[in-house]
């Protein structure tokens, strides 16, 4: 049985535009906790209404290698130091597939591109509206990370990889002068100059990759038409040109990105190579979702070679490197497993572009920018590349099914009798959540202690948040006493922090536990070996000590 088509139709683009839109400072993650509660709404409405429609799922190839990477995940969290933020990221990969699935088999052959037209065009257009009205009122406001709806200024750039393929697309597919190809016009007018007032390098060249290969693959076969397939080529460098002229009054944004570009500066070197010395150290992974709690052992603070936003006041949660992130956490096997998967969906993109219309195209050269953009960034990692990414692959999916018309014989299918136990386990986790994350920052924020103890019952896993209620019983409240033992929850879900590392030592010295502080920088040191204040506090822990031995 299938969906109510208008019903869901309507639900998806709502849920596009408030991906696109919603922020809400209640959250210390403003733009990205609100998307993520839209999107968890989306994924547990979606797989409840399956079960009450009992629409069954086909597993494929790809489905395959989705369910091993699923085991393969579950497999590593014997590794990790944090395994409840592994716990979390298995529910959300395991919902996120889920919902692709269905789209997959109950969707798309019923309502056809046009949700997927709709939902970009809508978003888009929802998403100029603001940005031209934040540009005109709230210039002085914008910065980096606060660049756009989708906060982080390399965000906008994840979501545009899908959008300006597709917005193209969806005027191409009009054909005439409408409502959607006016709305889509405008939009992808917006779009490119947004894209240039961030100079995101790794949207620029994707796209610029996606329609090179485009153009390649049907040279040949469509030759008067293939200049067609570079107009997001043609768009950015006619707005790069006009984009230059303004571009000193606003930072030179534009320009420096485009140097690095050129002088093939990535800013990743560093933290590729240590990632990978990571993955070399631990074949099996350190658990998913856990990249961030162990690889400042890996970082060469201090170094040369030492990752870039690792130290001790910053913290780096991703490789941003989607390949690196599954490799590291979930050893070769699961690495593996990820990469073809990815290959997968390229090649079925492939034989849809050469198939198929001009959507399947276009949409060629969206999966390309967008794949290529993920190996320097956090990409599918945050709730806005999450969403459009899963409308995405979906439709190319089944629109390779549809194209090589497959054997839906040989075709695997299972019927989630348990999908109930998934839904309320799914809600009450991310739930509790976000709840956590409200009550954490209301607390932090209003020096409210009681607020941040309600957070951490809800989620005692919330390194964040254990870190913050160190600061505020430290600094605010001045108990030493709660402040250490804030520490200690929080070190053995974040073992390599700095920052908490030389707190815990300064605490113990206070405490007169010296030995403790001696064995908590000896450890600083073994993978932080110039850091000067471990040194200091080293010197005092040790005078004090055989002080104390000589009484």
């Amino acid at each position: 049985m299938n969906f109510n088509i208008s019903w869901f139709g309507f639900l998806t683009i709502l849920a596009s535009v408030l991906i696109s839109s919603v922020s809400w400072d209640v959250f210390y993650y403003k733009f990205d906790v609100p998307k993520w509660i839209v999107l968890d709404l989306f994924i547990c409405t979606v797989l409840t209404y399956a079960f009450i429609k009992k629409v069954d799922i086909e597993i494929g190839r790809v489905g395959w290698l989705c369910a091993a990477l699923l085991v393969s995940m579950l497999a590593s969290l014997i590794h990790a130091v944090n395994p409840y933020e592994g716990v979390v990221f298995i529910l959300r990969y395991l919902g996120s597939t889920l919902l692709c699935c269905i789209m997959l088999k109950s969707i798309w052959h019923r309502y056809g591109v046009t949700l997927l037209f709709d939902a970009v065009i809508c978003s888009s257009a929802i998403f100029s509206l603001i940005y031209i009205e934040s540009r005109v009122n709230d210039y002085d406001l914008i910065h980096t990370t606060a660049f756009s709806t989708f906060g982080f200024v390399n965000n906008l750039g994840q979501v545009l990889n899908i959008w300006l393929p597709v917005l193209v697309a969806a005027i191409l597919y009009q054909g005439k002068l409408n409502t959607r190809s006016v709305c889509g016009f405008l939009s992808f007018i917006t779009c490119i100059c947004a894209l240039l007032e961030s100079g995101t390098r790794g949207t620029i060249l994707g796209l610029l990759l996606g329609e090179t290969m485009l153009f390649l693959l049907i040279l040949g076969k469509l030759r008067r038409k293939a200049l067609i397939y570079l107009t997001i080529t043609i768009s950015l460098i006619a707005g790069s040109i006009v984009y230059s002229q303004v571009d000193s009054y606003l930072g030179a944004r534009l320009n420096g990105k485009l140097q690095t570009i050129k002088a093939l500066d990535t800013g990743r070197e560093e933290l590729f190579v240590n990632s990978f010395d990571m993955l070399l150290d631990n074949p099996f992974g350190v658990g998913a979702n856990n990249f961030e709690y162990l690889h400042p052992k890996y970082a060469k603070l201090g170094s040369i070679d030492a990752t870039p936003m690792v130290g001790e006041n910053l913290v780096l949660t991703t490789p941003h490197n989607i390949a690196l992130k599954f490799f590291s956490e979930t050893g070769w096997l699961g690495g593996m497993i990820f990469c073809a998967i990815l290959t997968l969906i390229v090649f079925k993109s492939i034989v849809n572009a050469y198939k198929g219309n001009q959507t399947d195209r276009w949409l060629l050269v969206a999966t390309i920018s967008t794949l290529f953009h993920s190996m320097f960034t956090a990409l599918f990692l945050t709730p806005g590349s999450l969403f459009f990414a899963i409308l995405m692959f979906s439709f190319v999916l089944y629109r390779n099914k549809e194209l090589t018309e497959e054997n839906t014989m040989a075709r695997k299918v299972i019927r989630f009798r348990y999908l109930p136990a998934l839904v309320i386990v799914y809600a009450g986790v991310f739930t509790s959540n976000h709840l956590a994350s409200y009550y954490a920052h209301h607390g932090y924020v209003s020096g409210n202690q009681l607020y941040m103890q309600r957070g951490l019952k809800l989620n005692p896993y919330n390194s964040k948040a254990l870190y913050d209620y160190y600061i505020l019983q430290r600094y605010l409240y001045k108990d030493n006493k709660q402040a250490l033992g804030a520490l200690e929850k929080f070190l053995p879900l974040y073992p390599y922090h700095t920052s908490g590392l030389l707190a815990a030592a300064e605490l113990m010295i206070q405490h007169h536990n010296y030995t403790g502080a001696l064995e908590q920088l000896d450890f600083l040191l073994a993978f932080y070996p110039n850091l000067a204040r471990a040194y200091e506090l080293k010197m005092d822990a040790q005078k004090k000590l055989e002080s104390r031995l000589v009484l």
